[in-house]
């Protein structure tokens, strides 16, 4: 999902600003944008997981003789998981610590692709320069 809005965007970015190659800002702005579009879709999938983790929790904590197995009264699978949050809380439910993941994601995101498209410009073009250099001397 990242890199697929990553590139969708940037390249709408460059064509508005009518550059052929994406600049630090673009790269920045595509990476925040893709970033909370990932973090958004991806969102319902983390509150199940943080769910499991805290019955495992639970069950760890607390665990019962082995001759009296306590029931198993959540859903085991993802999708009975989520319908079960649903049910409980609402959509809102599937979507819990969304502003904290925003707000983590989109600069994380943001900094590391924008840091490795620089990082691949530069190296392009000092590999560039060397080729020439070694060219005007043989």
């Amino acid at each position: 999902l990242y890199c697929f809005n990553y590139e969708l965007v940037r390249d709408w970015l460059c064509r508005k600003a009518w550059l052929e190659e994406a600049t630090f800002m673009i790269s920045f702005t595509s990476g925040a944008i893709s970033g909370t579009v990932a973090a958004v879709l991806t969102l319902p999938f983390d509150v199940v997981k943080t769910q499991r983790q805290i019955e495992l929790g639970h069950s760890e904590v607390r665990p019962a003789p082995a001759s009296h197995p306590l029931p198993s009264s959540k859903p085991s699978s993802t999708w009975l998981l989520l319908q079960h949050i649903r049910a409980e809380s609402g959509t809102r439910g599937l979507f819990a610590g969304f502003l904290p993941r925003v707000i983590k994601v989109a600069p994380a995101c943001a900094i590391m692709i924008s840091t490795y498209e620089f990082g691949k410009t530069f190296f392009q073009k000092l590999n560039q320069e060397r080729r020439g250099a070694a060219v005007r001397f043989s």
